[in-house]
């Protein structure tokens, strides 16, 4: 996904307990040597409903540069988390509230985990690990699913015990345990955004 040298655009169809819970959009572009992505979700669940605003930057490997999570709903809250390799930290910032922690290794954030999938090598039952400020996450090859003719490359996540099938590369299934049910993204679509009309 983060081979892809255009910027591209994946549409998103939630799902909650079976029904209609809302959708997001995932752009990726080139940015430097490695990619910046953009999810807005719009996420409607029985008793909350939600804008969200996931943004990473990456470097060349895929790592995390940059992410900040944006979430509205009666109030908003912004959680950031940026590397400053200069300085030897990384800057985690919450609301008026700021951390600095060690850099110690390049790290990933969630949404920088999830481009990075398709360039794992891992074999069926074999696990990653990956540092996390302030933790870390693994990822667990699970065995191939064919759905409709069609091979997927399955994954679980930790923490959070999300599932993720990849299809040619892309993220097509994303499912997650949500109390006594099961929040679902599946892929609607690619396009290709039009390009902006730069006046000179």
């Amino acid at each position: 996904m983060t081979d892809r040298p255009a910027t591209y655009l994946y549409l998103y169809r939630y799902r909650f307990a079976g029904e209609e819970a809302g959708e997001g959009r995932l752009e990726v572009r080139p940015q430097g040597e490695g990619v910046k992505a953009t999810l807005v979700a719009e996420v409607n669940l029985p008793l909350s409903r939600t804008r969200q605003r996931w943004l990473t930057e990456t470097d060349r490997e895929g790592f995390s540069r940059y992410f900040s999570e944006r979430v509205e709903a009666r109030e908003a809250r912004v959680f950031t988390v940026e590397r400053l390799e200069e300085e030897g930290v990384v800057l985690v910032t919450q609301g008026k509230e700021s951390l600095a922690l060690p850099y110690l290794v390049p790290y990933h954030d969630p949404l920088s985990l999830l481009l990075a999938l398709p360039r794992l090598s891992l074999e069926p039952g074999e696990v990653a690990r990956f540092p996390m400020p302030g933790g870390r996450a693994y990822v667990e090859r699970l065995p191939d699913l064919e759905v409709e003719g069609r091979l997927r490359a399955h994954y679980r996540l930790r923490p959070g015990l999300t599932l993720v099938q990849l299809e040619e590369g892309l993220p097509v299934r994303l499912a997650q345990q949500v109390g006594d049910h099961v929040f679902e993204a599946v892929l609607e679509g690619v396009e290709e955004p039009k390009r902006r009309r730069r006046w000179v």
